[in-house]
């Protein structure tokens, strides 16, 4: 038996194999007819659509063949996809590269293969689709023909199942971009009408007023800072580039947060304190952690009055442990044990009456999954809340 030699683009083979995320998903029946129809217009019992990873041979569609995959080095599409057309072995028995390969010698008992190289757009071969029997032959022009055309239609459901789920992803992408923008967006406007309202009373005197219209004016900037960044991020996800690392420093992150709570906190006496080192610096997604802090910080000032919010962090064995802690009302021993059991159910109002759904919290810890990081609570009523998230560094 020879081995099939390694394709000489074989990373990027590889790669755009894997951007189909075709490998070990489930049975579809599209894929399963085109295999039925193989076989019967080439009037054999045997008929795949293989894709060719690193080390195996995965059936995407089969007919008459048991098993899910097989070895990469025994299998024949291997030597099919070093090939730009038809890859045909009459008889097996007499090929030096199969005659002692152990599906000739044993079940399935393959005798004859004919091979369709499966071509993407860019010009990379995935594997194949495939005919076997077990006796020798050779196809017909018009079999070969059907093959051929096959094969294509193979190709355009790997791709239309592509731009299925990249529709799939912008849906679940929009939506996700409608809940951040309602829930983060919401809090810093209602602080400013809320302002704007006691003023309009006359609550607040017109000196109070010009005390705070710098930090209105810093609110409603950091405000469209949100909503840009909110935008960029649904951008990144649309491109897949979620994960999108980059170098920045955590005590500024911190410092940036806080100005998008500054409003809300001066209105219930609230201190905002940074006690993250100036000297940290972390590679991360800093559009995915500033969401992290902006949602936790804002949490904090909702149950916390005249008190104060803290913020510290400390990097050990390669990961960043970041502490939100307030001196608010905190939480029940019962609610905690849902929150450790990811069961955002909490909707406690604030010490203002602001309403609370648990989906800052939900979308938190769905970012953190997607990163290997972690969220722990811990807190005593009446004495305040300290919640971690951690974060994994390279």
């Amino acid at each position: 038996m020879i081995t099939a030699p390694i394709p000489v683009d074989e990373g990027k083979r590889i790669a755009e194999l894997y951007k189909y995320e075709l490998l070990d998903s489930v049975y579809e029946e599209e894929f399963g007819d085109i295999v039925k129809l193989a076989s019967g217009l080439c009037d054999v019992p045997m008929s795949l659509i293989t894709l060719i990873d690193i080390d195996r041979q995965w059936f995407k569609a089969k007919v008459g063949i048991d098993g899910e995959q097989t070895e990469r080095d025994v299998s024949f599409c291997s030597h099919a996809i070093l090939n730009n057309h038809l890859f045909e072995v009459p008889d097996a028995y007499s090929d030096e590269r199969f005659f002692d390969n152990p599906y000739v010698t044993g079940e399935p008992h393959v005798r004859y293969y004919a091979g369709m190289p499966l071509v993407t757009e860019s010009g990379y071969k995935l594997g194949t689709l495939c005919v076997l029997d077990t006796v020798p032959r050779q196809l017909t022009e018009e079999q070969y023909l059907a093959l051929s055309v096959l094969s294509k239609q193979v190709i355009k459901l790997f791709e239309l199942r592509v731009k299925n789920k990249e529709l799939d992803r912008a849906k679940e992408v929009q939506q996700k971009m409608m809940s951040i923008m309602a829930h983060d967006i919401r809090g810093p406007l209602a602080s400013m009408e809320m302002i704007l309202d006691q003023r309009i009373k006359t609550v607040i005197s017109i000196d109070k007023m010009k005390e705070i219209e710098g930090m209105i004016a810093e609110q409603l900037h950091s405000t469209v800072s949100m909503l840009n960044n909110i935008v960029d991020w649904g951008k990144l996800q649309l491109s897949n580039e979620e994960n999108n690392q980059e170098h920045f420093n955590l005590h500024k992150l911190c410092e940036d947060c806080f100005k998008t709570v500054g409003i809300a906190a001066q209105t219930k006496n609230n201190q905002l304190v940074n006690q993250v080192d100036e000297q940290i610096e972390i590679t991360g997604n800093k559009q995915g952690l500033e969401f992290v802090l902006r949602n936790l910080i804002g949490n904090a000032v909702k149950y916390t009055d005249s008190g104060a919010i803290f913020v510290s962090a400390d990097i050990q064995n390669s990961k960043v442990y970041i502490a939100v802690r307030d001196t608010g009302v905190g939480i029940s021993p019962e609610e905690i044990a849902l929150l450790k059991e990811r069961k955002w159910t909490v909707q406690n109002t604030g010490t203002n009456d602001e309403k609370g759904t648990g989906l800052g919290l939900q979308l938190i810890q769905g970012y953190l999954a997607n990163i290997n990081g972690s969220i722990i609570f811990s807190s005593e009523p009446e004495k305040g809340t300290e919640v971690r998230v951690v974060i994994p560094q390279d």
